[in-house]
């Protein structure tokens, strides 16, 4: 006997009760989300933008790619789970974006929309000041930086570098999975909330290290952090900073939190050269992706 082959009707049949169970599933996770506010709400947990869990979410992305075989490219994969979890922030807390556009640049517009959803209220800021304002104005606002580049007239790392509870913090890296088909994946930026970052297993951390001196030697400074045990690189610098010493934006491998032993040691070692260094933040570390027979790596270090 032949062995039977499924007519399209049969096929197409299939696929709508595929549909069905996924729409059931997606009905049932956000219920379950429904469930997770609930009872962040009656523990106060909810305040501020605490309902972020960008260590979570990269930890529930990296585990998709590492069960995904075949079917979807991984990238669409992602795009498709980011959707949802922004979707459902909803139930938890009203959220927005405000997109860092130096020079009216709207280039980073979809690198956002793509990470923070299709029903995510954003809005469009050609400076970094109108982007803190905004958080300023709504907690719940994410702010999506451009990286900072030598030479630019407004610097936002600099900003974060207090110690108030409501001083934004570098929660988050995009794009978390470039896309190698899309015009973006030459772009970049740094998510900054009003939330603490979230350790998800690897992360980098960015620290703003004042000095007293307004050049100073990158080499000097490249081995007081060697010898406070943290191996970071310089970011960005500023100069000038109206005190006549500067500051840099350090990279380091890991996940730190302020008051680190290791930043008190590296004030200590030469205290007349180091006035201060604060934890801006930290972010789990990209995934970078090589689409070769749908196969997925991650590489090491800090650079998607």
């Amino acid at each position: 006997m032949s062995e039977h082959i499924p007519s399209l009707a049969d096929l197409r049949r299939e696929i709508d009760v595929l549909d069905d169970q996924i729409q059931d599933l997606l009905r049932r996770r956000a219920e379950a989300v429904r469930r997770v506010a609930a009872t962040k709400q009656s523990q106060g947990s909810l305040d501020n933008g605490a309902f972020l869990r960008p260590g979570r979410e990269a930890q529930i992305l990296r585990r998709l790619m590492e069960r995904h075989r075949q079917g979807l490219p991984p990238a669409a994969l992602v795009r498709i789970w980011r959707e949802m979890i922004s979707a459902l922030y909803d139930l938890q807390a009203p959220l927005k974006v405000a997109v860092h556009a130096p020079n009216k640049s709207a280039a980073r517009w979809d690198l956002a929309r793509d990470f923070y959803g299709s029903t995510t209220p954003m809005q469009l800021c050609n400076t970094a000041t109108a982007v803190m304002r905004a958080i300023s104005a709504h907690p719940m606002t994410l702010g999506v930086m451009a990286p900072p580049e030598e030479g630019e007239r407004e610097s936002w790392w600099p900003m974060l570098a207090g110690r108030a509870n409501d001083t934004p913090r570098v929660i988050a890296k995009l794009p978390f999975v470039p896309n190698p088909r899309g015009r973006l994946a030459e772009l970049g930026a740094f998510v900054i909330a009003r939330t603490p970052p979230e350790e998800s297993g690897e992360d980098c951390t960015l620290v703003v290290v004042v000095a007293n001196e307004e050049a100073p030697s990158m080499a000097r400074l490249s081995t007081l952090l060697a010898q406070a045990g943290l191996d970071g690189r310089v970011l960005a610098q500023q100069h000038g900073a109206g005190d006549g010493g500067s500051r840099m934006l350090v990279e380091i491998p890991g996940f730190m939190a302020e008051g680190d032993a290791r930043l008190a040691a590296l004030i200590a070692a030469e205290p007349g050269l180091i006035a201060d260094a604060v934890v801006i933040g930290a972010y789990p570390v990209p995934v970078a992706e090589v689409i070769v027979s749908l196969s997925v790596t991650v590489e090491e270090g800090c650079q998607p």
